[in-house]
């Protein structure tokens, strides 16, 4: 009796463990088309917890059990709103779920009151930050990603579950407190890279790209660059929902440090950024930099709880051209950070309780113990066919999951090579570099 006791008590152990998440896949396509939706906001109705596809519509939702009966909503700017009832949903490991584009048409009868101008706009939406967005201490947990490649091959991968404490939220404060951030679970590929250099991307990095809450670091960048060319203006009209949104092209372009262009979309009825959509050509008084980003793109996503927003997905992408030793790299770099739960009451900054340093992860010291269990359920990067390449390249010598429980682990036979500056080469730095194949592929 007291065995067959200790088995149930086990067994229910096992179940309360299983059934912590239930994990949902699929992509979100448009309706008519077939076509995928990226960046579309995946979440629990009236809740801080949820998801975003990628740019290629794929999702993988992971909803704890206590909302195992609620419903889950799928919003995209361009498109009506959604909602399933998780209940109902019979393949969750293939769940489709398919939005009807919504576009804006003017009634020939309508009589509209002079538009404002999109200067205006963005105006209006920059000082109406600290009303449209959450102004106080926050805690955001979520799921970053980096990896790049070298000459067209992908040579490492980083994955890691953070949080995120967030002191000032949007408050017009100056000048402005990090985040502070604690890596929880961590998995490493080996780094196969052939060149001599070192990684930059961080997450500390990544999340200094949102441009609304690091507002007053972005206005002094425009004004110490000297932009010659400032152009904004309205393309069009769409929607988010049933709330209608300005589409406003930006196109800044400075000799100094390059070109920058991109969208906003902005929601007429309180001028909240709902997204943000930018592309950067980064020169040097007209002149690729040795070893620096010269091209970069980037997407802010943003979502609303309560009438405030809080960013729910960054992502950016780098293109290097590095010479070193008489050899020219090409050089890749991604990085995106998904922000899947929320939490606003009783935050104080013991809430995270180490901040990650300023450094790639890849070089970050290996004193936690990579956790099998913690990542089973994570298998939309094994799943996706647009991830067939990356786990090819990353294969070739071992599997995936030798590298991560060989990189998970406490390494004393080799120093890591701290990241240093890039050392000096041939080419000056802001010499004048042929691109006539800076693609990397």
């Amino acid at each position: 009796m007291k065995q067959l006791l200790i088995l149930l008590f086990t067994m229910l152990l096992c179940d309360i463990a299983v059934a912590q998440n239930i994990v949902i896949t699929g992509k979100v396509l448009e309706e008519t088309t077939k076509e995928p939706v990226p960046f579309a906001n995946i979440g629990i109705e009236g809740e801080t917890i949820g998801t975003v596809s990628n740019e290629r519509g794929e999702y993988e939702f992971h909803v704890p059990i206590e909302f195992k009966d609620a419903i889950m909503q799928v919003s995209s700017i361009g498109y009506s709103n959604t909602s399933i009832s998780i209940p109902h949903i019979k393949n969750q490991d293939s769940c489709m779920v398919y939005v009807e584009a919504k576009n804006y048409v003017l009634d020939a009868f309508e009589v509209r009151p002079k538009e404002l101008t999109a200067e205006e706009i963005v105006k209006i939406a920059i000082d109406r930050l600290p009303a449209n967005y959450i102004s106080k201490s926050y805690v955001m947990d979520g799921f970053y990603r980096e990896y790049f490649k070298e000459n067209g091959k992908y040579v490492a991968l980083a994955e890691a579950a953070v949080t995120i404490y967030d002191h000032e939220g949007y408050q017009n404060v100056y000048p402005k407190t990090k985040e502070g951030i604690q890596l929880n679970e961590i998995r490493v590929t080996d780094i196969l890279n052939e060149g001599d250099y070192v990684l930059y991307i961080d997450i500390n990095y990544a999340l200094r790209g949102n441009l609304l809450r690091n507002k007053n670091y972005w206005k002094r960048f425009i004004k110490r660059n000297r932009f010659s060319k400032q152009s904004l203006k309205i393309d069009s009209l769409t929607y988010a929902g049933k709330d209608l949104v300005y589409s406003i092209s930006f196109d800044f372009e400075s000799p100094k440090s390059g070109r920058y262009n991109g969208h906003f979309f902005i929601r007429t009825s309180d001028y909240a950024v709902l997204r943000i959509e930018l592309n950067a050509l980064n020169l040097l008084k007209g002149k690729i930099v040795n070893g620096a980003p010269h091209k970069t793109k980037s997407v802010m996503n943003y979502r609303e709880l309560n009438g405030k927003l809080y960013l729910s997905y960054i992502n950016a992408s780098h293109e290097v051209i590095y010479d070193f030793k008489g050899k020219r790299y090409f050089l890749n770099f991604f990085s995106e950070l998904q922000v899947n739960k929320l939490e606003t009451k009783y935050i104080y900054a013991t809430n995270v309780k180490n901040r990650a340093e300023e450094k790639s992860i890849f070089y970050l010291p290996r004193y936690r113990s990579y956790s099998p269990e913690y990542w089973k359920d994570f298998n939309l990067f094994h799943d996706s066919p647009a991830n067939a390449k990356i786990i090819s390249d990353l294969t070739e010598k071992r599997p995936l999951n030798d590298q991560f429980r060989a990189n998970g682990k406490l390494k004393t036979e080799k120093k890591m090579r701290a990241p240093t500056a890039l050392p000096k080469s041939k080419y000056a730095p802001g010499a004048s570099v042929n691109t006539s194949n800076t693609s990397g592929d």
